[in-house]
This record gives structure tokens, C-alpha cells and sequence, in this order.
């Protein structure tokens, strides 16, 4: 994988194609003859200087990517062990693969290929340019590194990352088919699992990729509805139900087509799996907390709160797909945006339980996703914001601290609608206050309801 990414086979293509051209017109057609002897260099010296050259480009690339995989391998651990996929399948990197591969086989062939005694220009001029591009190609990718492996840089590259997974699949591949509102195929739904049918899982692993427009074709085509066990990013266990499908006329259907619109492999992949795209900030978030690095914590935090608003703004919260007649056809293992809000900062919630700092700053991200316009999940977003404050598991706040949790939970209170849930809640917060001073001037801040006081 790490030798033929996507921009590395054009890369090593284009080099073995001035391979061909060098060769053939300095071997075949004697170039270096009818030119200036001024320009051409003869075979001795040319055997040296692709001798020197494949040495040399062997080592820079040995010891530029030795280099960094060391730099990662550390980086990986405080953060993410994904960062090194990341890394490595990045547009920059893949294009420095190329060149420095593609540039040492050229002259290694090139020396392997001169074999009589004639003048030389295309061969040597050609690897002593290739040469000079490794280099400044070298320089260039020493900047990228540095540049790359700023935390900011690292986490808005995973977020783009997401949004571009969420993009694709939401909208390319689910978003024609679902069905926005589920009372219109009501009366289609199948009602009981007797009358359904399973077929198997071949064997065991992640599922990976599901073809959705050829499985509603081929559903259309055998008249069936679908009901899937497993969405991608699951493990599938094997001899387990893969899907139920009901029949609404009798006919044979053939398990191995639908088998093979499932991909299912060891590891699993961010194709269509926006959940797995989210667990990767989240484990940055989690291990920054635990290095104590408040700031990288924060920061990814925003970035998962980014990323929740593009979901929502995307995704349509309803499992049922459609054929192109109208017909239900699929019925998947959608999440919900509370599902998404839990993955996305659930974890962190919990870690960041002893800190009042993160947790606010998970209030302030809640805050920013419910004051999104359009957003219709307003009950979730204060149900989770209730849930992040009782969990606090702090003994002692210090007046400042309680100062900016109380106001920005009364933030999401009025943008959500929950004002007499939070006065409540804070209620409760303030009878644990040992301290009276501390309390009094926290309720003529914030002041409750006179029934509450």
C-alpha cells in the first residue's frame, strides 16, 4: 500500500516512460554521436555518475522516511496511531514516494542497460535532473512535515477528511433513497419476522463498504424488502444474519449476488464509515487530555463540534431507502444525531470529568451546534448538556469556574427552549455549595425561580 498509492503509479509511469525514451534514443539511435561532444558524455563517466546518483537517492530516501516513520511512531503514540494512515496516504507524501522511487529505479535501470561503449546524453542528463528534483523535492517535504505535524494542521486535515467521507456518502450515495418522511411508506413496513428470510455471514469481519444503489437495484429487480443486521463499521460475525429480506411475490433469489454488494475485510475503513472518521478526533482529544495538553484537547473538541454540524446539516435521520418508484425497498441501521453527539464527545465527556475547563468548553460546543439555524435536534442537545454537567465530578468549584459553567449552560437552556429544566438543575448545584458567600453571589448572578430559592 505504502509503495502504490494513488499518485505514485503515475508518477513511477511517467519516470519509466523517460526511461524508455532515453534509452532508445541514446542505445538504439546513437544520440550522443550526432551531437556536440561539448554536451555528451561518455561511458565511463556515465557508468560513475548513475553509479553515484542510485547510491545516493537509495539513501535520501532511506533516510528521509527512517526519519520520519521514528517522528511519527512517537507522534502516534501521544495522539493517534492512525495518524501514520493519514500520513502516509496524504497528497505530498505520495507525490515524494513517487519521485524518489520512481527516480531510483530509472537509474538504476539506466545502469543495468548501458552496455557498449558510446557517448551518452539523454541517459545522464536525465538522472542528474531527476536528481536535482529529488532534492528540491526533499527540502519541500521537510517543510511538509513540520507543517503537518502541527496538531491544529493534523486535526483540521482529519476533519476535512470526515467531511468529505460524510459528503459522499450522505449525499452521493443515501440521501436520494431515504425516504424524509416514514409515514408515507408506513403501510409497507413489514410488520411480523416470520414470514422473513436471512441470509448469512460467509465469514467474520468488519463491514467495510455496502454497494446501496446496486442492493435497492437488485432489490427492485427480485421485488423484496431489505432489512440490514449490521451497518458498515460493525463486526459481522459469521453464520450470523447479514440482512432479512421479506418476498412480495414468489421467486428464487440469488444469495450470492447480494453477498457480493458487501464488502467485509479485517480492518475497518473510512469509505462510508463516518463513525470510525469520528473516533479518530476523539482519540486525539482523549489522548491529549490524558498528556495534560488542555489547548490540543479544546481545539479537537471544536473540530468534533465542526464536524457534528456538517452531519446534521447532511444527514437524514431515517432508515427507510426507496427504489426509483416510490417503493420501499431497504430498511438500514441508521443513527440518529444523539447517536453522533455521543460518539462524538461522550468519551471525552467522561475524561474531562474531573476538569471544569473541558467540560465547559464541551458546553460551549453544545452551544454552537443548537444555535445552528436549521438544526431540529434541540431536546438532544440539552438532554446531553444535563447529562456532561451531573456527571462533574468535582469537589470543589471555584466560584469563576461555576461563573462560566452556570452562563453557558443557560445559554443552551434559551437557545433549546429549557430554561425550567436549568433552573432545576442549577438549583440542585448551588444547595451542594457549602460555602454561603459563594452561593449567594452565584444566585444574584443566575438568579431561579422564587420557588426554587
Amino acid at each position: 500500500m505504502l509503495t502504490f498509492g494513488p499518485l505514485q503509479l503515475p508518477i513511477q509511469g511517467l519516470l519509466f516512460y523517460f526511461f524508455f525514451l532515453a534509452t532508445l534514443a541514446d542505445l538504439q539511435m546513437d544520440a550522443g554521436d550526432h551531437l556536440p561532444k561539448v554536451i555528451t558524455i561518455q561511458y565511463q563517466l556515465t557508468q560513475t555518475i548513475l553509479s553515484t546518483l542510485t547510491a545516493g537517492i537509495l539513501s535520501l530516501t532511506t533516510f528521509t522516511f527512517y526519519g520520519v516513520l521514528a517522528a511519527l511512531t512517537t507522534f502516534s503514540v501521544q495522539f493517534s496511531p492512525r495518524i501514520l494512515k493519514n500520513f502516509m496516504m496524504n497528497s505530498v507524501t505520495q507525490r515524494t514516494l513517487g519521485i524518489f522511487i520512481g527516480s531510483f529505479h530509472y537509474i538504476l535501470l539506466c545502469l543495468l542497460f548501458i552496455n557498449k561503449e558510446t557517448s551518452f546524453f539523454f541517459i545522464p542528463i536525465l538522472a542528474t535532473g531527476l536528481t536535482m528534483t529529488s532534492m528540491v523535492t526533499f527540502i519541500i517535504f521537510i517543510n511538509h512535515i513540520v507543517t503537518w505535524l502541527q496538531v491544529s494542521n493534523m486535526t483540521d486535515d482529519m476533519k476535512n477528511e470526515s467531511v468529505i467521507t460524510a459528503k459522499k456518502f450522505l449525499e452521493k450515495e443515501i440521501n436520494n433513497y431515504i425516504v424524509e418522511n416514514p409515514e408515507s411508506i408506513r403501510h409497507q413496513i413489514p410488520e411480523s419476522d416470520t414470514q422473513s428470510q436471512a441470509i448469512k455471514v460467509n465469514k467474520s469481519g468488519y463491514i467495510r463498504t455496502i454497494n446501496y444503489h446496486a442492493l435497492l437495484t437488485q432489490a427492485e429487480k427480485d421485488d423484496i424488502v431489505i432489512q440490514l443486521e449490521y451497518k458498515v463499521g460493525n463486526y459481522a460475525f459469521q453464520s450470523t444474519p447479514l440482512f432479512k429480506y421479506w418476498k412480495n411475490r414468489e421467486n428464487t433469489i440469488d444469495e450470492s449476488k447480494y453477498n457480493a454488494l458487501f464488502e467485509i475485510g479485517k480492518n475497518q475503513s473510512e469509505v462510508q464509515d463516518i463513525e470510525y472518521s469520528l473516533n479518530k478526533l476523539v482519540e486525539i482529544a482523549i489522548r491529549a487530555i490524558g498528556n495534560n495538553d488542555p489547548k490540543t484537547a479544546t481545539r479537537t473538541i471544536y473540530q468534533i463540534g465542526d464536524l457534528l454540524i456538517e452531519i446534521s446539516n447532511l444527514a437524514v435521520f431515517t432508515p427507510y431507502l426507496t427504489d426509483d418508484k416510490g417503493d420501499l425497498r431497504l430498511i438500514i441501521q441508521n443513527m440518529v444525531f444523539r447517536d453522533y453527539l455521543y460518539i462524538g464527545l461522550a468519551s471525552i465527556r467522561h475524561y474531562a470529568r474531573k476538569n471544569v475547563i473541558l467540560t465547559v468548553e464541551i458546553l460551549k460546543v453544545l452551544n454552537a451546534i443548537a444555535e445552528v439555524e436549521k438544526l431540529s435536534h434541540k431536546d438532544t442537545i440539552w438532554e446531553f448538556a444535563e447529562y456532561t454537567t451531573r456527571t462533574l465530578e468535582v469537589d470543589f468549584i471555584h466560584s469563576l469556574d461555576r461563573e462560566k459553567l452556570y452562563f453557558t449552560l443557560l445559554n443552551i437552556a434559551k437557545v433549546t427552549g429549557h430554561q425550567d429544566k436549568y433552573e432545576k438543575l442549577v438549583n440542585r448545584m448551588l444547595t451542594n455549595i457549602e460555602d454561603e458567600e459563594d452561593r449567594d453571589e452565584l444566585i444574584r448572578k443566575f438568579p431561579l425561580n422564587s420557588e426554587q430559592e
